[in-house]
């Protein structure tokens, strides 16, 4: 009877008995996995902290913070993936580089400099889709460091490498640990070593 008062769904079907995919997106975070978001950016943090203390830059890369929410919280996502987390980063950092050299160069207003050589990030980030937005940052912590092209190698060359490696690991964790497969290309092989239910936990 109260199917009767329901309106209909697909083929006669009543609504309450029509699945829902949204429904079956919402999957609860593993208390596991919920662990490895908590320890992980502060391993990765503290690691690039002990490697960058030996650099001309004894300081953490602000936009670094940024890229450890994405590749733990989002590490099947395509903005966690190296294409876009390593090429965003160097892009982006490069094309600071340019700008404030050409500040240097040609003077004028400094606000503007730095806003468009976020806006020229951005557009070579996704010219060449490597979008990654904690790289949005580097730019103006470049032009706030004064930074020259030594700024790839220290400091951000080894915070990247750390947490690269620190993602690696962490995220191929066997389940339900680890969000792996990552990056997403690796060999079938890895795949099924974390387990066939890996497409089933977010």
């Amino acid at each position: 009877l109260a199917d009767a008062c329901l309106p209909r769904g697909i083929a006669g079907v009543p609504m309450s008995k029509v699945p829902n995919p949204a429904r079956r997106t919402r999957m609860r975070i593993p208390p596991q996995r919920s662990l490895v978001h908590f320890v992980g950016p502060a391993i990765a943090l503290l690691a690039a902290n002990a490697v960058l203390s030996f650099t001309a830059h004894p300081w953490l890369l602000p936009s670094l913070g940024g890229s450890c929410v994405i590749l733990f919280g989002m590490a099947r996502g395509i903005m966690a993936q190296p294409r876009s987390f390593l090429g965003g980063h160097l892009l982006s950092t490069m094309t600071g580089l340019v700008f404030n050299q050409g500040y240097h160069a040609f003077g004028g207003s400094l606000a503007l400099w730095i806003a468009f050589s976020v806006g020229a990030a951005l557009a070579l980030m996704a010219i060449t889709r490597t979008i990654h937005s904690p790289a949005g940052a580097n730019p103006v912590v470049v032009f706030a460091e004064d930074a020259h092209w030594g700024f790839l190698l220290a400091p951000l060359l080894p915070g990247l490498i750390v947490l690269f490696l620190v993602a690696l690991v962490l995220n191929n964790l066997p389940r339900p640990w680890g969000a792996g497969p990552w990056p997403r290309f690796l060999p079938e092989w890895r795949r099924a070593s974390l387990g066939r239910n890996a497409r089933e936990i977010p």
